[in-house]
């Protein structure tokens, strides 16, 4: 997504939905992560089998499944999150039949116990106070040393949805291996494989647009997605490709977002930044600092803001959480979190990226919308029926209205307005056969509704990425590489061996708080 000026540009491609049937297993532990003192869900905590260096990210409301393997049940189960404490259960006491939720408690620090210092690698280095535009710069310096440069490979969960409300729609879903060549090689050289893709009919399915309009607002006369105070470019490939382009880590050198854009020379350009706050993730100490985007680079009512946490020892990035915000319609524009973690290795490895962004349709299923319903020629006037009762003051304006006899213009005498109707007067003794056009862009009805306007739908598109998996080897037995097309047109890579990855596919797991 780029800013330009006071426009938006997303870089969005519109994948195409099918209707392969994917029903929801029976074998699988479901488990939801709430807060012990609040009791709220807790988004996106990280779920890892210690033994088998497996795991997945619980969702946004806190919910996760794990699949049942016999290779599980003498493993332990770590749930952990940043700003609490971890937890460690027995796989084998989870329970099969009912959800299990799991509390973790806040990691509370207590004041002037972290001073603010960075420490460096080497045995001797001095404690350095630090203020936070100096630590996020050590830490893009360091991002080269504290992520891989080396080829990776990592096998992940993904989906794309749309959600209105609470409802997800049009779910779609996958198993992907990544092959990535190093932090220090362009991201479009990485390759992917399809392990697993599914359309899941237990969720809702909406036959909505495919593609978005490169407008400021609603094209109605060949209606399309399109995103407010936004301008897209079509980019190709599939959603999996948009949303993997939306890591301002993993992408610190090439543009990714507005107002990251090329995160290595923009990021503390652009914005300005709060004091720092140590937060802990379990026993690991964060740096918390809060950011928002300058009045200079702010896009008329568009602004951006979030937060970021590092690590003060080694200067790693642990997790980025970016908001771009419309204060007129006070509605978010979009949303990215990613966060990384430690693997065995000691370099920072992704954890999950969550991407979404706003965009409207028109509700062409609407019939309430203000137009004309039907147009009367007497001798010397029209009268043309309303749906809605009329504003006058927006239709009395003679230049609105047009009507031509042959070359000859008709000269409108008068407006007058009756509830719902309005009657054009000419000076004409008798109306012949004619031809008319009407400038209705200003027409409204007294509640505001503009001439031929359907009403306008909000939904928001989720791209989501949860890495269960790094570096194991595969052994393929027919292989290829994901296109640059929708990942259904694209072919499944089949593998031996034991099939231990699964979709975390959305439960909407109710919780009653006691």
């Amino acid at each position: 997504m780029i800013i330009q000026k006071k426009n938006l540009t997303l870089l969005l491609f519109c994948c195409i939905f099918s209707l392969n049937l994917f029903g929801q297993s029976t074998g699988y532990i479901r488990g939801k992560v709430l807060d012990s003192l609040t009791k709220e869900p807790i988004s996106f905590s990280t779920i890892l089998l210690k033994q088998n260096n497996l795991g997945i990210s619980a969702n946004e409301e806190g919910d996760f499944i794990f699949k049942i393997n016999s290779i599980f049940q003498s493993d332990t189960l770590m749930i952990s999150n940043i700003g609490y404490v971890r937890k460690l259960i027995n796989f084998k006491e989870l329970s099969i039949e009912k959800v299990n939720y799991i509390y973790l408690n806040p990691a509370v620090i207590q004041l002037n116990e972290v001073e603010l210092i960075a420490l460096g690698k080497k045995k001797n280095s001095k404690k350095l106070k630090i203020n936070s535009k100096e630590l996020i710069k050590r830490a893009i310096e360091n991002i080269s040393k504290n992520y891989p440069v080396k080829p990776f490979t990592y096998v992940s969960y993904y989906r794309d949805y749309l959600k209105k409300d609470k409802d997800y729609i049009n779910l779609n879903e996958a198993i992907v291996q990544t092959i990535d060549y190093g932090f220090n090689e362009d991201h479009t050289l990485n390759n992917f494989r399809l392990l697993d893709y599914k359309k899941n009919l237990n969720f809702l399915r909406k036959d909505l647009p495919l593609q978005y309009d490169t407008i400021m607002g609603p094209n109605y006369a060949n209606p399309n997605k399109f995103i407010p105070n936004a301008t897209l470019s079509n980019q190709g490939g599939n959603e999996l490709f948009i949303l993997m382009a939306h890591d301002a880590i993993r992408n610190f050198k090439t543009n990714s977002f507005s107002f990251i854009y090329k995160f290595s020379k923009d990021f503390l350009a652009n914005h300005d930044f709060s004091k720092i706050n140590p937060v802990y993730n379990n026993d690991l100490l964060l740096y918390k600092i809060k950011f928002h985007t300058k009045k200079e680079v702010n896009a008329g009512s568009i602004i951006a803001f979030g937060e970021i946490f590092i690590q003060p020892n080694d200067y790693s990035i642990h997790k980025l959480d970016y908001t771009c915000f419309d204060r007129n319609n006070q509605q978010n524009i979009f949303n990215i979190i990613l966060e990384y973690g430690y693997s065995k290795d000691s370099l920072m490895h992704l954890k999950y990226i969550s991407f979404n962004n706003l965009f409207s349709i028109i509700d062409l299923t609407d019939t309430t919308y203000f137009r004309v319903l039907k147009t009367i020629k007497y001798d010397t006037y029209i009268k043309l029926k309303m749906s809605n009762i009329v504003d006058p003051k927006s239709v009395r304006k003679k230049s609105y209205y047009n009507f031509m006899v042959g070359d000859k213009k008709l000269k409108v005498k008068r407006i007058v307005v009756k509830d719902s109707t309005i009657i054009v007067n000419f000076n004409n003794s008798k109306l012949e056969p004619y031809k008319a056009t009407i400038n209705g862009n200003s027409f409204k009805d007294i509640n505001g509704n503009m001439l031929n306007q359907k009403k306008i739908i909000d939904y928001y598109q989720y791209r989501e990425l949860f890495v269960q998996e790094y570096n194991q080897k595969l052994q393929f037995k027919d292989s290829c590489y994901i296109g640059n097309k929708p990942l259904f047109s694209n072919c499944i890579s089949k593998f031996n061996g034991n099939n231990k990855y699964w979709m975390n596919t959305p439960v909407g797991i109710k919780h009653d708080i006691k």
